[in-house]
């Protein structure tokens, strides 16, 4: 499958001025040059004008050759201009497998542009990242991993463990030269500053999954006091339906909206109490903990105690009509009074870091950094106590292993994948 020429629709599917097509394998320009006749002759990197005839229709198109390794996936590429029309690219895209390709897989261009060494693992997943942004923090976020800047921090933690284990391989290969006791103090302060690094890489997980899933912001309270209203003032629309009538809402209703650049989710849960009228009334208070218990921030507009370890703020949601008791933050569902107020107090607790460059956006890269931390935690021990040198180099090829992963020059295949 690595030797096929692939071709995908590279737009969104539907109606547009312009589609984008793209092939990529060694029989890229041959496949292509079936369907495509012009008065140029193409070549590498410069956009030609010409018809492609599909047997069934014709449509003016903008080629570009793109020769191998100098390309996106680092193999042979045309990318092909057409107009948008789902006619237009599926009778284009039916013509060029008839003529050799096949349908590109779910993310195989970007699998083979890793596999390529065109990307790194952490490049790769920031342009997945960049294509699913949601808000500005989640794009420069994303920016950041595939423009390679993880990847400098990790590489200097990998040369740090490098330099460490040749270090200790010295101490080992010439026993005679006492080698041991003289590394054992500089190889000690060098693990800790690494441990350091990586730590402190990995606590920006924190705010790197925030800002690229968004903040979780649930809603509770009991029947009728205003959590629909408030969901619908936070968003900015009816969302949810509001009636006088207690227990409205039956189920979680979600929405989300942007604040400084960063996704929030809000989810508006059905009223909390214990004489609920009908099944599917507990089936949602039962969900309304669920989402409690997963959020990022509570907003809590009673005086119930709600099991969670998120931040809690207490809200009073009719200052238009009452006066809201202290200690709680007064808005107006229904005029929009505080609400701005109301969000900047939000992003404050969310603990959001926008300001730095990197951050880890994905588990996979959390876990990774976690156990190369710990690992050098272990080796850190040992030469503490003076352990044998042959015992401390194997926490640190774990260590190495698991910097190794993080840009996948030691990912397994099912990562990859």
């Amino acid at each position: 499958m690595k030797n096929d020429t692939i071709a995908a629709l590279s737009t969104p599917y539907g109606r547009g001025a312009v589609a984008l097509i793209r092939l990529s394998g060694k029989e890229s320009l041959k496949v292509f040059e079936k369907i495509f006749t012009s008065r140029e002759k193409l070549e590498e990197r410069r956009a030609v004008y010409g018809v492609v005839d599909t047997g069934s229709l014709k449509d003016d198109v903008i080629a570009i050759l793109y020769a191998a390794p100098r390309s996106y996936t680092g193999e042979e590429v045309v990318e092909i201009f057409c107009h948008g029309s789902t006619v237009i690219t599926e009778s284009i895209l039916r013509a060029l497998i008839k003529n050799g390709a096949r349908y590109a897989e779910k993310g195989e261009f970007t699998k083979r542009a890793f596999e390529n060494g065109k990307l790194t693992l952490t490049e790769a997943e920031g342009i997945i990242d960049l294509i699913d942004a949601q808000s500005e923090s989640a794009a420069r976020a994303a920016y950041n991993l595939s423009s390679g800047k993880l990847k400098e921090k990790t590489k200097e933690i990998a040369d740090g463990i490098k330099e460490l284990t040749a270090n200790l391989n010295a101490a080992i290969d010439y026993p005679e030269e006492n080698l041991e006791t003289d590394e054992y103090g500089e190889c000690l302060s060098k693990c800790r500053k690494l441990i350091k690094k990586a730590k402190s890489l990995a606590e920006t997980y924190e705010s790197g999954k925030k800002i690229n899933d968004g903040v979780n912001v649930v809603i509770a309270g009991k029947p009728n006091v205003g959590k629909s209203t408030l969901l619908n003032a936070l968003v900015g629309f009816e969302r949810a339906i509001v009636t006088p009538q207690a227990g409205t809402t039956r189920d979680t209703v979600e929405s989300s909206y942007v604040f400084d650049g960063v996704l929030f989710k809000v989810t508006d849960t059905a009223g909390v109490r214990d004489d609920y009228d009908s099944e599917a009334e507990r089936m949602g208070i039962e969900r309304s903990f669920n989402a409690i218990k997963g959020a990022d921030i509570v907003l809590i507009l009673d005086d119930s105690e709600y099991e969670t370890s998120a931040p809690k703020i207490f809200v009073g949601t009719k200052c238009d009509e009452i006066k809201i008791p202290d200690g709680r933050f007064a808005v107006s569902g229904k005029t929009g009074e505080n609400i701005t107020e109301l969000k900047k107090l939000i992003y404050d607790k969310a603990g959001v870091n926008t300001g730095g460059e990197i951050l880890l956006t994905n588990l996979r890269q959390f876990e990774a950094l976690t156990r190369c931390a710990e690992a050098l935690n272990r080796a850190a021990e040992g030469l503490e106590n003076n352990v044998e040198a042959e015992l401390i180099t194997v926490d640190l090829l774990e260590a190495m292993s698991e910097a190794g992963a993080m840009d996948g020059a030691a990912a397994t295949s099912e990562v990859v994948d």
